[in-house]
């Protein structure tokens, strides 16, 4: 469905990118109206809305008043307009699909734009795809890391989100700063926007539920293939295609794997070696040994990276030498040296109790004394970090620990100093309370759900 000049359009969610949305429609369509659902917008940030010609409302509205409702895929189906809507049969678009029909009317001539959602892996997948394509093009990336020009190795912005329409505000940043590109890389949550040229599902491994609790995350993921464009590329992990069943004719279905599977189009032979097989293509590309980085942590994003960089005709050899190249990511299970101590970076916006253990076990295999800081600095961020999940972390793990600082306001009824359980409020502080409490060549590990 297209946009009308006459439509009215009700936009809810204004907390996940509605506002960018009702702003981009406003000159569009002939009525706007932005709905708070969770009323976490401020009255000054209301008032501007309403400036630009956008009405606001903090309560749920008649549906049938509207032509045309936008609403996340993770809004509760029970939400009154959500209902409403479907008992009068108004239409209801996602905001990915409204954030494509806005990015269609985008110059993106004699450009390549690759989305990437997925569970897990999704920024180190963007940033080592970014990477191996830089040799030959100019690339900029969004991700969780920000706007970043690959060119010029410079960062165009932080702190944006990967909201659907997170990827209309980092395009208008890039022209903004005129900066001219290639090839677009842009991370985005629960899905695609239909307009992607190589859309990439990571994995829907560790599944959970959105729209309070009434359906699954990977079903939102889903329409990365749903809604792909005609003759497009998707690039999707087995785990995912296995899930959703027979796909699209009209696409170039691209699969790959972390082990041994001949079916898929890139595999990894063996731990050293990921062989490919696409048409005539077909080869092996050798792995590095890991320098400042587990390796293991980035098996998905190895494998997804040189699928997608394949299925752009990016030669094997650029794609080998890259990976040489690669370092790791920073929060991703980053090693680096901090004060005469080891520092072991796994603080993300995707960091959760399941990664946290993976970082432990990798920590004690360097043999060295540990102290964890673990936690969230806003449980906002991707659902939080679950104080059940990290009370039971504790009691499995405290005993492998020299001490444990936590952070996050959720997290302070588990802090017990007699057991050498801290606080800190924020991730700067952890770091710095645990470089107090520890000595040269003692690691830190530092697994705090974040943005960076």
């Amino acid at each position: 469905m297209q946009f009308k000049s006459s439509h009215r359009v009700a936009v809810l969610d204004l907390t996940h990118g509605g506002a960018v949305i009702a702003r981009k429609l406003r000159n569009i369509v002939s009525e706007i109206t932005a709905i708070d659902v969770y009323k976490t917008m401020d009255a000054a940030e209301l008032d501007a809305l309403e400036n630009c010609g956008i009405k606001t409302s903090r309560e749920p509205l008649d549906a049938s008043d509207f032509d045309l409702i936008i609403a996340p895929v993770h809004l509760d189906s029970n939400y009154p307009m959500l209902k409403d809507a479907l008992s009068n049969n108004i239409p209801v678009l996602s905001h990915h699909v409204a954030a494509g029909q806005i990015l269609s009317g985008y110059n993106l001539k004699n450009k390549t734009l690759v989305e990437i959602t997925g569970t897990k892996a999704k920024t180190s997948t963007a940033i080592l795809l970014a990477q191996i394509l830089s040799g030959e093009k100019k690339v900029v990336s969004h991700t969780s890391r920000g706007i970043e020009d690959w060119s010029t190795g410079k960062s165009v912005r932080k702190g944006l989100s990967i909201t659907p329409a997170s990827i209309l505000l980092a395009l208008d940043a890039v022209e903004e700063a005129g900066i001219e590109f290639e090839v677009f890389i842009s991370e985005i949550s629960l899905g695609g926007t239909g307009c992607a040229d190589i859309g990439v599902i990571t994995t829907i491994a560790n599944d959970y539920k959105i729209a309070s609790g009434t359906r699954l995350a990977s079903d939102a993921k889903r329409q990365m293939i749903l809604n792909a464009k005609p003759k497009s590329s998707i690039v999707v992990n087995k785990d995912a295609l296995r899930f959703f069943g027979a796909c699209r004719r009209d696409l170039n279905i691209i699969s790959f794997t972390e082990s041994i599977d001949a079916s898929c189009s890139v595999y990894y032979e063996d731990e050293k070696t990921i062989a490919y097989y696409l048409d005539k293509k077909h080869g092996r590309i050798c792995l590095p040994d890991a320098q400042g980085y587990d390796i293991n942590a980035y098996k998905t994003a190895f494998a997804c990276a040189t699928a997608a960089a394949l299925a752009m005709n990016i030669g094997a050899d650029v794609i080998g030498r890259a990976l040489c190249d690669f370092g790791g990511a920073e929060g991703r299970m980053k090693k680096t040296s901090l004060a005469g101590r080891t520092l072991i970076d796994n603080s993300n916006s995707g960091m959760d109790i399941r990664v946290a253990e993976k970082a432990l076990e990798f920590s004690k295999a360097q043999g060295e004394r540990i102290v964890m800081v673990l936690g969230e600095e806003a449980k906002e961020v991707c659902e939080g970090l679950d104080p059940s999940g990290v009370e039971q972390f504790i009691q499995k793990h405290l005993d492998e620990l020299a001490a444990l600082v936590l952070v996050g306001e959720r997290m302070k009824p588990l802090v017990n100093t007699e057991d050498n359980i801290h606080y800190a409020g924020n991730l700067a502080a952890g770091i710095e309370l645990a470089k107090k409490m520890t000595h040269e060549k003692d690691i830190i590990l530092s697994c705090v759900k974040c943005f960076r």
